[in-house]
């Protein structure tokens, strides 16, 4: 007796009847990924599942593949039936989220059907769906491979495409909204310098984090080797974008913030950039290396600063966001000729 399994954007299940499979398509494409919301970092959920009237599809999913970053291909994945579980469940009527979140069950509905995956390969998709004056938003795309689901005798049906389970989204707080603002960046001390100067007379460094990153378009005369005193710090008005924090919806590289040319139009941006406050620079002369070279570290601190997240000059405004009073952002090291 031959068995086909068709999943696509539908999920297909079985039940004989009379010596036939009988198979019954069931639509959950256009039904949304919910959870119960029930615990304070929603990066931890494990339990989702998609309600349609009767039906249920449940997803239990390994701890750890949800991330407040965006991943490389391949890199978020998990099995079925272990560590995660995939399970159809027919209810005797309408069932509803409570059904699920409740402390306390409820006895009805009842199940009437239940078909559970025995194989299958998920992979995790994030990337940055959005981001905001306070907040990034990810989205935590579900998709699943070679599909096999199990009926109540036994007989298991397996589809080799690519199932998409759904979209599951979290926030977080973006850098400038950190308790201590842009302290994500304190493992990386020393900046790195772009091949390309954004302007004549000055230089751009940078730091990269995953899907963002920062950068300082400063003057380099404002980089003398030499050093400043202790009340005599250097200083950059920083209204004109001298200072930048971008993130993207994909994993950013170093040209990305290098560049003085507009992006593929594929590569969704958010452009926070300076509008007030200074870039205090201090310089310390180093001791001499083992061959003798002296250097100078650049010590950068931004104060009184104001991030405007740019809009679209169209349908949506500059936002400005409120003011950081100070922040270390790391140094950068000159040698002289």
């Amino acid at each position: 007796m031959k068995k086909t399994l068709f999943l696509g954007f539908l999920i297909v299940l079985f039940a004989c009847d009379d010596g036939d499979i009988q198979i019954d398509r069931l639509d959950f494409e256009s039904v949304k990924v919910v959870s119960c919301g029930n615990l304070d970092e929603p990066i931890e959920t494990t339990f989702f599942f998609k309600i349609d009237q009767d039906e249920a599809l449940l997803l239990d999913l390994a701890s750890g593949l949800l991330k407040y970053e965006t991943s490389s291909p391949g890199a978020l994945t998990s099995t079925i039936p272990s560590p995660s579980n995939l399970i159809y469940r027919l209810f005797s009527e309408n069932v509803s989220q409570s059904y699920f979140c409740d402390a306390i069950p409820s006895l009805e509905p009842t199940v009437t059907k239940e078909n559970t995956a025995s194989a299958g390969d998920i992979a995790i998709d994030t990337k940055v769906s959005s981001a905001s004056k306070d907040n990034k938003t990810y989205s935590h795309t579900i998709s699943i491979t070679g599909l096999s689901l199990t009926n109540e005798i036994g007989e298991s049906l397996t589809d080799s495409s690519t199932f998409l389970y759904g979209d599951f989204t979290t926030s977080t707080a973006n850098s400038a909204k950190l308790a201590m603002p842009f302290s994500n960046y304190d493992a990386i001390t020393a900046f790195s310098e772009c091949d390309i100067a954004p302007s004549e007379g000055s230089i751009r460094l940078y730091k990269l984090i995953n899907d963002e990153f920062i950068s300082l378009d400063v003057p380099i005369d404002s980089l003398l080797n030499a050093p400043t005193a202790e009340t005599a710090a250097r200083k950059i008005n920083l209204e004109n974008g001298i200072f930048k924090y971008i993130v993207r919806d994909t994993l950013a590289a170093p040209e990305m913030a290098c560049t003085i040319s507009p992006l593929s139009e594929e590569i969704e941006s958010w452009n926070y950039v300076s509008t007030s406050g200074d870039l205090s620079i201090d310089t310390v002369e180093n001791e001499p290396d083992s061959e003798g070279k002296i250097s100078f570290t650049h010590s950068f601190t931004l104060e009184k600063l104001i991030l405007t997240l740019q809009g679209d000059d169209i349908d949506v405004n500059d936002v400005p966001l409120e003011e950081i009073e100070t922040v270390n952002m790391g140094s950068y090291t000159t040698f002289p000729d």
